[in-house]
C-alpha cells in the first residue's frame, strides 16, 4: 500500500511558514547591531543635550550610551566610550573614558566633574578602589562582584556621597563627582544614532 505523504507535507509546510513568521517577528524585538566602527556617546544631564562630536540627537533615552559610527562624527574614535556633561565651570565637557579591558568583571568608572581631584574608596578600610582622578577626566577599575559600600571623596577626604552596591557580573557602574555631591549611574545602551 503506498504511503500518503501529502497531508504530512502540507502540515510541515504550514509549520515552517508559521515558524518563519515567528522568527521574523523575533527579529523585530532587537535593535540593529551597532556599526562596525561604533563609538559610544552619552549625555548625563537632565537638560537638553547640545551637539557633541557632531551628533545632534544625543539626549534621547536619558544617560544611556548611544552607538554611532565614528566616521559620522567630528573626531570620535571607534571603540571609545565618551561622557558629555556640564562641567563645574558651566561649560560642556567631553570626557574620553578609559578602555574597557576585562569584560568578565564589573567595571567601576569615576567621572570627575567637580572642582577638585577625587577618588572612589572603601570608606571603612580607607582603601582607594579608583585612585586620584583629575578634574574633567575619568578613571576606572575592573573588580569582582561583591556587596560593598563605596564612597566618592575629594583629595582632602571630604565625602561627596556614599553608595551601597551589590555588584554582579556584567554590570558596569559610573560614579559622577560634582561640586555639590556625587551620583551613581548604571551603564546601559540606547539606540544607534545617525551622527552629523
Amino acid at each position: 500500500m503506498p504511503v500518503r505523504t501529502f497531508p504530512s507535507f502540507t502540515a510541515l509546510t504550514v509549520l515552517l511558514a508559521a515558524a518563519g513568521s515567528a522568527w521574523a517577528g523575533d527579529n523585530t524585538l532587537y535593535d540593529a547591531p551597532p556599526p562596525d566602527d561604533a563609538a559610544f556617546l552619552r549625555w548625563i544631564e537632565p537638560a537638553a543635550a547640545p551637539v557633541v562630536l557632531g551628533v545632534s540627537d544625543l539626549g534621547q533615552d536619558g544617560d544611556a550610551f548611544h552607538p554611532v559610527s565614528a566616521a559620522r562624527t567630528d573626531g570620535a574614535r571607534a571603540g571609545v566610550f565618551y561622557t558629555a556633561a556640564m562641567g563645574a565651570n558651566g561649560e560642556v565637557v567631553l570626557i574620553e573614558e578609559p578602555a574597557r579591558a576585562d569584560r568578565t568583571k564589573v567595571l567601576l568608572t569615576l567621572v570627575n566633574l567637580s572642582e577638585d581631584t577625587v577618588r572612589l574608596v572603601l570608606p571603612d578600610q580607607e582603601v582607594a578602589v579608583v585612585g586620584d582622578t583629575s578634574i574633567n577626566s575619568a578613571a576606572s577599575r575592573a573588580v569582582n562582584p561583591v556587596a560593598v559600600t563605596l564612597e566618592v571623596e575629594t583629595a582632602d577626604g571630604r565625602s561627596l556621597g556614599a553608595f551601597e552596591v551589590s555588584l554582579r557580573r556584567g554590570q558596569n557602574l559610573t560614579f559622577v563627582a560634582r561640586p555639590d555631591g556625587a551620583d551613581l549611574i548604571e551603564n546601559r545602551f540606547g539606540a544607534t544614532l545617525g551622527g552629523s
